[in-house]
């Protein structure tokens, strides 16, 4: 069965980040994912295709899973002609800044941390399979959901689809993430102990403890330094002791 040409946009933004680039950042992702749409308008004449394709390799870069929204945003202003699609994308600029801010904090310091610690501490609770399952599944389902469902709103309602993404709170529901993920690593930091515990003699809790300080002394160096991650220098012995305590004690 044929693609209908808005379902293959979006399947082309899927490879959104493989052409990334520090000159344009994510502008051959862009055009590549709506070229299908300006190919249909314009490949009747090749220099007018050629034109509104260079319109689309300007700078630009976002989180790559809200993007969707823009490029949903772009395809419904395009679709209405040039100067539509010049309006388009002289907005893109602005709900890119945005909806990177937005998204950046959402996915990578919300819901990835939240479903990798909830599946360490289910391997712990049952190893096996499932934690891994867990985390394709649940991760992906948020993902791709969320991926498409800007897409159709950016699609059918144009520049509206603010108002879809504004009215789902996102950045109360990764204040709820983060204190899932943090109730998931204190379950886990006591499974970890009870872990090491039960397999052998007290001795081979020494180095999992000396693990836990390191872990410690790097989150409070880090907290002291402004967030500023502890120099190689300052990490390589202590990590190197550990190791080496490591493999005296097991």
């Amino acid at each position: 069965m044929k693609l209908r040409l808005e379902q293959h946009i979006f399947l082309r933004s899927l490879c959104w980040q493989t052409s990334w680039s520090f000159a344009r950042m994510q502008c051959l992702g862009l055009a590549y994912a709506i070229y299908p749409l300006l190919e249909k308008l314009y490949g009747k004449n090749s220099e007018q295709l050629a034109r509104r394709i260079r319109r689309y390799l300007v700078c630009f870069n976002t989180n790559p899973y809200l993007a969707a929204a823009i490029l949903g945003f772009l395809v419904h202003m395009e679709s209405q002609g040039e100067e539509m699609g010049d309006q388009g994308l002289a907005l893109s600029g602005s709900l890119a800044g945005l909806y990177g801010a937005v998204g950046d904090a959402f996915f990578w310091n919300g819901l990835k941390p939240m479903v990798c610690s909830v599946a360490v501490m289910i391997f712990f609770l049952k190893p096996g399979i499932w934690a891994l399952v867990f985390l394709l599944v649940a991760y992906n389902i948020v993902h791709f959901g969320m991926r498409y469902t800007v897409y159709l709103h950016g699609l059918h309602r144009g520049i509206g689809v603010i108002e879809t993404i504004n009215s789902w709170h996102l950045p109360l529901l990764r204040n709820v993430m983060e204190f899932v993920t943090t109730a998931s690593l204190a379950v886990t930091a006591f499974l970890l102990v009870d872990y090491f515990a039960l397999r052998g003699p007290a001795a081979s809790e020494v180095p999992f403890f000396l693990v836990l300080a390191l872990i410690g002394w790097l989150g409070w160096q880090c907290k002291n330094s402004g967030g500023v991650q502890p120099r190689l220098p300052e990490v390589l012995p202590a990590g190197g002791l550990v190791v080496l305590l490591c493999l005296l004690f097991f």
